[in-house]
């Protein structure tokens, strides 16, 4: 079965969680990584809240996925709820496929509030504030759920987002994992640890943190272009790559590699942007509305789609032959040592960076 298929029968099955409540990022029954906790006089989000207001007001979405997609499909679901809870007076008008623009066009229409919703990885904002670079670290976080709780409720990641704000207009309503980057090999046997990848040369990006990222899993970084990389590994040019699992299907590299190794080592945070104007004009009962809606949707709804979308995508590469290895399989602890080492050999003294570091080290025991 094809990725595309696949994710057609996930979707029409129509699995949407129906529970809601104020958020609770301890609970287990809820998604983290919601709500707009920063701006003190904002309402608790409530996707059950008495709507009493009769505001008319229509927003401008920018998505730069394919309809289709798992987050697309959970954002047209937000304003159909919206348009019935509000009686008609909250419209949401969905542009799909970067129809408005690339990522970094829709992010500059928000910013101007001529739309008034996008959504962005996290580590692009380090463009406009510098501290927020430090999340592209590997094994900063060690779990999806520890980074989102972190990005939602640490009052140092609410002074990210206040910073944020205050130099490009930007609200924060939200983050959302998509999957995480994973090491894949090609002819390179008994891996469990750093110290195994020693002289195997893994693709990397331009940048020095992502150069610093395959050296923390122990491997010799080689920077390829993404649309040079399935021909880097097919001719040996490099021997892995740390796509997440979904990009290693579409990309087709699972068919010049043979082994699949769930590192983890960085997740793919993306966060929810409004313009501070057009979230200004919301009626409170509308704001708490929205962001109960999208704790439902793009929190725990989203949460079931996208596990069932890159269990597929896990699938297509074990039916090609691919072996996939757990981390039950690999000695989690030498990889959490050596991202550690790296990052205190190269980031440490990073003013920005370090009181964040030390904060989520304290804050999840690390």
């Amino acid at each position: 079965m094809n990725l595309k298929k696949a994710l057609a029968l996930i979707l029409a099955a129509g699995v949407v969680s129906t529970t809601f409540a104020a958020p609770v990022f301890a609970a287990d029954d809820h998604y983290p990584g919601y709500g707009v906790y920063y701006r003190e006089n904002d309402p608790e989000i409530n996707a059950d809240v008495e709507i009493t207001s009769e505001d008319k007001i229509t927003w401008t979405i920018a998505s730069c996925m394919t309809e289709e997609n798992p987050q697309s499909v959970n954002i047209a679901r937000i304003a159909e709820e919206l348009s019935e809870k509000t009686n008609g007076n909250f419209e949401w008008d969905i542009f799909y496929n970067s129809e408005l623009g690339s990522e970094s066009e829709a992010v500059e229409l928000v910013r101007n509030n001529t739309a008034q919703f996008v959504t962005s990885n996290v580590t692009v904002m380090s463009s406009y504030v510098d501290a927020i670079g430090v999340f592209a670290l590997p094994y900063l976080f060690h779990s999806a759920e520890d980074e989102l709780t972190y990005l939602a409720t640490s009052p140092v990641a609410y002074d990210l987002w206040k910073q944020l704000e205050e130099s490009t207009n930007l609200v924060s309503l939200g983050f959302q994992c998509s999957g995480s980057r994973c090491l894949s090999t090609k002819g390179v046997e008994g891996v469990k640890s750093p110290a195994d990848l020693s002289g195997v040369k893994v693709r990397s990006m331009e940048a020095k943190v992502w150069q610093d990222v395959i050296t923390a899993l122990g491997a010799t970084p080689v920077p390829v272009a993404y649309t040079e990389l399935y021909t880097a590994l097919q001719t040996g040019v490099v021997q892995g790559q740390d796509n997440p699992a979904a990009n290693t299907v579409d990309g087709k590299f699972y068919e010049v590699l043979d082994t699949f190794y769930k590192t983890e080592h960085s997740y793919l945070i993306s966060a929810f942007y409004t313009n501070n104007t057009a979230w200004d004009a919301l009626p409170d009962d509308y704001k708490a509305l929205l962001g109960g809606l999208l704790q439902k949707y793009l929190g725990d709804s989203y949460k079931t789609d996208i596990d069932a979308f890159l269990d597929e995508s896990l699938t297509i590469m074990e039916d090609a032959g691919v072996t996939i290895v757990e981390q039950s399989d690999l000695d989690m602890d030498a990889f959490y040592a050596s991202a550690a080492d790296m990052i205190e050999a190269n980031y440490a003294s990073n003013e920005t960076y370090a009181p964040i570091i030390e904060d989520v080290k304290t804050t999840f025991g690390y």
